[in-house]
């Protein structure tokens, strides 16, 4: 009897428990707010429709279709997906006083957020969104934001209708407006200092180009920009301050600044690690897939947006691997630089790739995946600073090495230079002052050398002998041997008079068969009588010439002494002259014949 009557109170008591479950879902599903609390988070106590057809309001009220209930914050990641994403929430003023919220969408890429915030007979429709134009937005902000004024102890209905070609991640809150301006504060004072950053590095890798010509600095000065363009777009900053007007196409523009990031990192890769030097199947397999970009960055430009982010994340990911393993090859082969190549690009490539997973659902939405493109392209952009800091100062000192050979080389050629010139200088001096024959003073070199010798004699008050020899009987052997026996009877002659002459002595050629020595110094007749006989006595010694016949040839000398009436090589000369054809007549013996030896 007592299990009959409790089977019958089994169907009762069940549909008890449901109506207590179902009453207790429901009351979750209202977020009851004060303004003690600054932030709620709405995520778990929302749900959430698709829909493939653009309906409004009162289409969604028309159907009130079944909303899924999001159990944790990952539910609201959707990836790319073509449909219309209805979020609905409800929320009940505790306080007896009206109270102002925001609401705040975490994710700032989403093309078109339309809030509806449904009251008891009445509604009001606020429009924000990254392709909205900024005067159209409730607030212009980067992130689709929205206040929301509640009446005190009133309960409203929130319907959210987010379109989005790119990856939707609906993550929102509800804060007080303190709370938002203070975290809005804080936000865009790191924003500010990560894009000042990326500026920089662009701007000082650019001057950097422009003042050594090394194109590794204008490939990284490219991929920066390429990469600030599209994060700055994505961040919703670009859209909030430059480019509201693209619209629908801003999300275009991201797919163009990643692709085009990842074109000029497969530039840069090739540059700084010199992929053609140390590993040329690596340049090669990198110039490929460089090829494959190019074409990837001209179909981002004409394909549909959505299809575009999908090709630029592939791209990206596929650039991750690629320029990491490259890296890697670089660094297990000693590559320079190439270890702290694979730290950087690793931590950048890694917030990339974590990005790319992100957008195609492949990874949970949270704050690293959502945030670790912009941690990892920091971390990255700091080390290759200081990497590409190092290149510069390593071209510096080469540059400043290659200075310094040049110029050693530039004075050893300037010395070699010189002392071609002065050798060169002395060859001219010394063909200019000197017989070409003899080697002896020419006319020239006699006339100078006799100018400085009188101009010491005045300061010495002593006369400049002149002695003038005279060769008696040399055409008869310049007749019988030849010019060239007679010339080199001359260079005998020559030598023998230098042989005679003392170290401060002049010796000259004055021409023909006729010679010249100044004499410094010598005031005694009787030295000059003793110089005379020397010179008479050398010079008619026999000369052996190169047949090995001896001839002798005799000698006319005529000396003349400076004095304040003659004090001129042309006076000397004339005085002299006279002396020696005094001489020269007054010999009766002129030829003295030939032998052999």
């Amino acid at each position: 009897m007592d299990a009959y009557c409790w089977l019958k109170r089994l169907p009762a008591g069940l549909l008890v428990l449901i109506i207590s479950w179902h009453t207790q879902s429901s009351a979750a599903a209202t977020v009851v707010v004060s303004s003690e609390q600054a932030r709620y988070d709405l995520n778990e106590v929302s749900g959430y429709w698709h829909t493939s057809e653009p309906l409004n309001l009162d289409d969604v009220l028309a159907l009130s279709p079944s909303f899924q209930p999001v159990r944790q914050t990952s539910d609201l990641h959707f990836g790319y997906t073509q449909n219309d994403t209805w979020l609905k929430t409800q929320l009940h003023n505790s306080s007896p006083l009206p109270t102002t919220w925001m609401v705040k969408f975490e994710y700032p890429f989403l093309d078109h957020v339309t809030l509806y915030t449904l009251r008891d007979g009445s509604r009001d429709v606020q429009h924000s969104g990254s392709a909205v134009p900024i005067d159209e937005r409730s607030i212009a902000h980067r992130q689709a934001v929205f206040p929301l004024l509640l009446a005190g102890g009133e309960t409203v209905t929130l319907y959210t209708k987010v379109n989005a070609t790119g990856s939707k991640f609906l993550s929102y809150s509800l804060m007080t407006p303190d709370a938002f301006y203070t975290q809005n504060d804080r936000h865009n004072f790191w924003l500010a200092t990560y894009f000042g950053m990326l500026l920089a590095l662009s701007v000082y890798n650019l001057l950097l180009f422009f003042g050594l010509k090394e194109r590794v600095f204008l490939y990284y000065a490219l991929f920066a920009f390429g990469f600030t363009l599209a994060i700055l777009t994505f961040n919703g900053i670009g859209t909030l301050m430059f480019w509201s007007f693209l619209g629908d196409n801003t999300a275009r523009l991201v797919a163009i600044g990643f692709t085009f990031a990842s074109t000029m990192a497969t530039l840069f890769t090739q540059s700084f690690l010199n992929t053609a030097t140390y590993c040329p199947r690596w340049h090669h397999t990198i110039t490929l897939f460089r090829g494959y970009c190019y074409l990837a960055l001209i179909a981002v430009i004409f394909l549909p947006i959505q299809p575009a982010l999908r090709l630029m994340d592939i791209t990206g990911f596929t650039a991750s691997l690629l320029m990491l393993a490259c890296g890697i090859y670089c660094s297990w082969h000693r590559v320079p630089s190439a270890r702290i190549f694979v730290l950087a690009w690793s931590i950048f490539l890694l917030g990339a790739a974590v990005f790319a997973l992100r957008n195609l659902s492949i990874l949970p939405a949270n704050f690293i995946t959502l945030h670790g493109i912009q941690i990892g392209s920091a971390i990255e952009m700091l080390l290759l600073s200081f990497a590409l800091a190092a290149r510069f100062n390593k071209l510096k000192w080469q540059k400043e090495r290659a200075q310094a050979e040049t110029v050693a080389m530039l004075k050893k050629q300037e010395a070699v230079l010189e002392a071609k010139v002065a050798a060169r200088t002395q060859a001219l001096e010394k063909l200019a002052n000197h017989d070409m024959l003899t080697g002896l003073l020419n006319r020239n070199g006699l006339a100078r050398c006799a100018e400085e010798a009188l101009e010491r004699c005045k300061q010495t008050q002593t006369p400049l002998a002149l002695v003038m020899c005279d060769l008696d009987c040399f055409k008869p052997i310049n007749d019988q041997y030849g010019h060239e026996v007679g010339d080199f009877v001359l260079q005998q002659v020559a030598k023998r008079l230098a042989h005679v002459a003392r170290e401060s002595d002049h010796c000259a050629r004055f021409g023909g068969d006729e010679f010249i020595l100044l004499l410094e110094g010598i005031t005694d007749q009787t030295a000059l009588e003793e110089m005379r006989n020397r010179i008479e006595q050398a010079i008619r010694s026999p000369i052996k010439l190169p047949c090995g016949r001896l001839v002798h040839v005799g000698v006319s000398v005529g000396i003349s002494l400076s004095n304040k009436d003659n004090d001129t090589l042309a006076s000397l000369l004339r005085d002299a002259d006279t002396q020696m054809y005094a001489v020269k007549t007054s010999q009766t013996t002129r030829y003295y014949g030939y032998g052999s030896a």
